[in-house]
């Protein structure tokens, strides 16, 4: 689904608004925001999810929640909306609490601009929308990095950024 989203700086200052695909095809700024969903407070065993093989950008590759920031959104409730619509559903009336834990400028072959991840703890309840997510599975997160080492293709480009960062920063 295409959809207007905020355009920004180099500096992540809003500048305007233009269609996802548009800011995909002409590599301009934008906002989205990822959640790493941990099974436990051990945070061993992370949320991944096989997007569907509907999407049009990197169908049936494994990523964690998360998604673009409609126009106006900050990152804590984009990150929130994302993951309640991808792994929660519509019928969910609860909180997740989320951790900002970092904020990183990508630049990927199909998205260019800047990704706040936060971290949750939630173990179950999910209802994910089929339209997004074929599957999903709790693995643990060393394994996920060595699989991203091995088999990279398997990934989205950004799940892959997010992991390398999130192992240099919180993995030593």
């Amino acid at each position: 689904m295409d959809e207007l989203i905020n355009t920004v700086d180099e500096n992540d200052v809003i500048t305007g608004e233009q269609l996802k695909s548009i800011c995909h095809r002409d590599k301009i700024l934008h906002r989205g925001a990822s959640i790493f969903c941990f099974e436990d407070n051990n945070l061993k065993r992370v949320l991944i999810n096989k997007r569907s093989m509907n999407i049009s950008v990197e169908p049936g590759a494994l990523c964690v929640p998360g998604g673009h920031l409609t126009i106006g959104e900050s990152y804590i409730d984009g990150a929130e909306r994302e993951f309640t619509e991808e792994m929660l559903g519509n019928n969910f009336t609860g909180k997740i609490k989320l951790e900002e834990l970092f904020k990183i400028k990508k630049f990927t072959d199909n998205d260019y601009g800047f990704e706040t991840i936060f971290r949750t703890v939630y173990a179950g309840g999910f209802s994910p929308d089929p339209h997004e997510v074929e599957s999903f599975y709790f693995e643990d997160i060393s394994e996920v990095i060595k699989e991203i080492k091995n088999a990279p293709e398997k990934f989205t480009e950004t799940t892959i950024l997010l992991f390398n960062e999130y192992a240099k920063r919180y993995l030593k």
